[in-house]
């Protein structure tokens, strides 16, 4: 029986690893591979490896995460196993520039065959490394948002006459939370009918702690918490517009999902979002606050433009982002690399 075994950073959280690995490892199962998930936030993760390798004969290792990963790419039990790699963005554009290069890089160079959800990710990898380039595969991220019961805005505390914004967005500076407060304050003031909703884990405590304090003294944001991703779903169908206001992305998974249901969005211009819409067509573009202000109060005062740049990017997601050709992708490269 061919098997493979799947190793992820994360599980419990969720959060974008969580998510991928899940999306992933129910999917292909589904084609009948037969799947071993493995989780490194599990404290004994190396004994179950061990565990694993003495009970089962692996065709193939499938990991996630180029950085989180590097302590697994040195265990002996699979060190001599064909390796495909799935980079989810902080590995590129943080761990591969910053103090973890060497372990990131050294797993990158262990690999048969590395996924980047993008062009431009791969072209940082061929940057740092020219010996990854004919390794790299580009396999967008497939939306599987599961159905789940729509919360009201009653359930919410809101007004049905709000605009509601929100930031599926775990707490951490990358995710450059305050850009998200400081646009809407400004649109606030000629738009008071305006509300956010931040959803997500908390990663970084310090950093959780500085956004909460600025959420006392704006009361139309609301921290709704870590929620579960199988109502996740609920939530977003009460909002209006998505946001991601990250300083970096592999690629915007929360935001995706929520343009699945005919959000449009506002992304900032950087690696990750850059490339995914068209500028004024499922969404709009930002560099500050001021920008991220001025299209949210085209999308509050026109509801029409928002109704259709909504349809346009649950049109995009259908089409580019589909779980289904993300599968076929994955379910190739399996076959390639047994």
């Amino acid at each position: 029986m061919t098997r493979i075994l799947m190793i992820t950073p994360i599980i419990k959280s969720q959060r974008g690893n969580a998510i991928t690995a899940t999306r992933l490892y129910n999917g292909l199962s589904r084609r009948g591979y037969v799947i071993d998930l493995l989780s490194m936030d599990e404290a004994d993760w190396s004994l179950q490896l061990e565990r694993c390798t003495r009970s089962h004969s692996y065709s193939l290792v499938h990991g996630l995460h180029a950085w989180h990963f590097s302590p697994a790419a040195q265990h002996p039990a699979i060190k001599n196993l064909p390796l495909l790699l799935t980079t989810t963005g902080t590995d590129i554009n943080y761990d591969l520039a910053g103090p973890h290069k060497e372990q990131t890089l050294d797993s990158l160079l262990k690999a048969s065959r590395i996924v980047v959800f993008n062009a431009e990710l791969g072209r940082y990898l061929t940057a740092a490394e020219s010996r990854l380039e004919p390794r790299l595969v580009v396999i967008p991220q497939g939306m599987d948002l599961p159905a789940a019961p729509v919360v009201t805005r009653r359930e919410l505390g809101l007004s049905e006459t709000d605009t509601i914004f929100i930031v599926p967005s775990g707490l951490r500076p990358v995710k450059n939370l305050d850009l998200a407060l400081d646009g809407l304050a400004i649109a606030h003031r000629s738009q008071p009918r305006l509300a956010l909703l931040i959803l997500g884990a908390v990663i970084d405590t310090t950093y959780k702690d500085h956004i909460k304090a600025r959420l006392g003294e704006l009361p139309w944001a609301i921290y709704l918490g870590e929620i579960p991703h199988q109502k996740i779903g609920g939530i977003m169908q009460a909002a209006d517009v998505v946001l991601n206001t990250s300083w970096a992305e592999g690629q915007p998974q929360a935001a995706l999902e929520a343009m699945s249901l005919g959000k449009p969005c506002i992304l900032t211009a950087v690696p990750g979002n850059l490339g995914i819409i068209q500028d004024g067509i499922q969404g709009y573009y930002v560099n500050s606050a001021s920008e991220l202000a001025e299209a949210a109060l085209k999308l509050i005062e026109d509801p029409a433009r928002r109704y259709d740049m909504g349809s346009a990017a649950r049109e995009l997601v259908n089409d580019k982002y589909s779980a289904e050709k993300e599968l076929d992708a994955y379910a190739r490269l399996y076959e390639e690399l047994m």
